[in-house]
Order: structure tokens, then C-alpha cells, then sequence
């Protein structure tokens, strides 16, 4: 993947080998690692590279986008987000996560933004949405920020290991996205 994507403060970029180290570390914090229903904890370090690995195989047509999170300023590395396309409709959904240091800076909703921007009006898409459990309202409030309607909740819905917790549903069309973004 070649994309890069920038914002007021951010640039949204490809993983590189060289961030497994910062991944790891952000990522071995139970408290980013228990928002997710992927990441194990504990995280070790050869994960970091194999799914870094991974994402290196993919080009700009791959249906997941995986960006690194890093400051605009500094270039420092802060979180992830990705857009997963359906490989059979025009929708997709985005997961996201931020190194505990920089949560409740708005960085994550800046994220967010730009892959809706990309989502919506480079790749076409009409629908993209996402979830998190409902013991994380913050990120409720990250999506909701960026213009995406709360669509209901679902009882035990989501799953992290053997744990079964209330997931709660966000989604955006691209014609509310168009109509809050004329150009």
C-alpha cells in the first residue's frame, strides 16, 4: 500500500518493518489491547512483525487499507486505522486504535475523518461503519464526532476471547457524508 493521507495533525501512512517496535509497545497495554477484539494480550514483539509483514503484502486495491497513526510534527508513531472493504459490495468497516498517551486529543476522530474522506470519495464506497463495546463509550464519542449515527445496540454481540460483551453499532452513507462535506 502507498496511500498517505494528511491532516491538520496527523499523517496516516504504511506500516513499515522499523514500527514493530513502537506497535508492540502501545499495543502491550492491556488497556488499548481489552478495546479490541483482535489484538492478545500479552503482545509479543514477533507479532508486531508478522502482522506488519502482512500488511506490507498489500497494494492500493487490497480491501483492507491499514494506516499508521503518527504525528504530523514529529513523525512519531500513535495507533492504527484501517478500512476493510466488502469485497462484494461498496460498504466496509474501520477499526482504529491509539497508544494511551494520546487518547482524549481528538486524534483519533482526525483519523477517522480522513479515511472517511478516502472511503466516501476516492474508493467510492455508499456505506462504511463500525462497533465497539458498549464498556468503551469513548470510542462511541470518536464516532459519533465524525459523523456517523448510532444504529443500535446488540446484546452479547461482540466477542473478545471466551468474553462475550453489548456491541454497539455506528454507520455513515455517503450521502450524509457528501452532504456535511460539499465540495
Amino acid at each position: 500500500m502507498n496511500r498517505i493521507l494528511h491532516t491538520e495533525r496527523l499523517t496516516l501512512r504504511p506500516f513499515r518493518r522499523d514500527d514493530a517496535e513502537a506497535v508492540t509497545h502501545w499495543v502491550s497495554d492491556r488497556r488499548v489491547a481489552e478495546m479490541t477484539t483482535l489484538i492478545p494480550h500479552p503482545y509479543a514483539h514477533t507479532e508486531a512483525i508478522d502482522w506488519i509483514d502482512r500488511l506490507l503484502t498489500y497494494d492500493d486495491d487490497h480491501p483492507h487499507q491499514v494506516f499508521a497513526i503518527t504525528l504530523r510534527d514529529t513523525g512519531e508513531l500513535i495507533g492504527c486505522i484501517g478500512l476493510h472493504r466488502n469485497e462484494t459490495a461498496p460498504m466496509a468497516e474501520f477499526g482504529y486504535w491509539l497508544g494511551v498517551p494520546f487518547w482524549g486529543n481528538g486524534y483519533a476522530t482526525e483519523a477517522l475523518q480522513a479515511v472517511l474522506r478516502l472511503g466516501f470519495e476516492d474508493l467510492g464506497l455508499r456505506r462504511i461503519g463500525a462497533c465497539h463495546f458498549a464498556h468503551n463509550p469513548a470510542s462511541g464519542r470518536v464516532m459519533q464526532k465524525a459523523g456517523l449515527t448510532h444504529e443500535g445496540t446488540q446484546r452479547l454481540g461482540a466477542q473478545r476471547g471466551n468474553q462475550l460483551f453489548d456491541r454497539v453499532n455506528y454507520g455513515l452513507i455517503d450521502d450524509d457524508w457528501m452532504a456535511a462535506h460539499p465540495k
